[in-house]
């Protein structure tokens, strides 16, 4: 029983570093592809600020609501 629970863990620590290898050979390309692109059109426009570009707010968002406990 111990061996079986041994195997079994052995078994999903194997399969969770080889996708996160596969991930990283294969995913993590093309998304540095994309950010590099992203980095040249944005210097080729003119924009040549040093450091991340601030998100926009969204002002989509619904107001905050605080709730109270209401002894009965």
């Amino acid at each position: 029983m111990l061996a079986g629970l041994i195997r079994t863990l052995g078994t999903i620590i194997m399969v969770w570093f080889v996708f996160r290898w596969l991930d990283r050979m294969f995913g993590g390309k093309s998304r540095r592809s994309t950010q590099r692109k992203t980095s040249k059109s944005s210097n080729a426009n003119g924009d040549h600020s040093s450091g991340a570009s601030p998100q926009p707010k969204d002002t989509k968002l619904g107001d905050y609501i605080d709730f109270e406990e209401v002894e009965e």
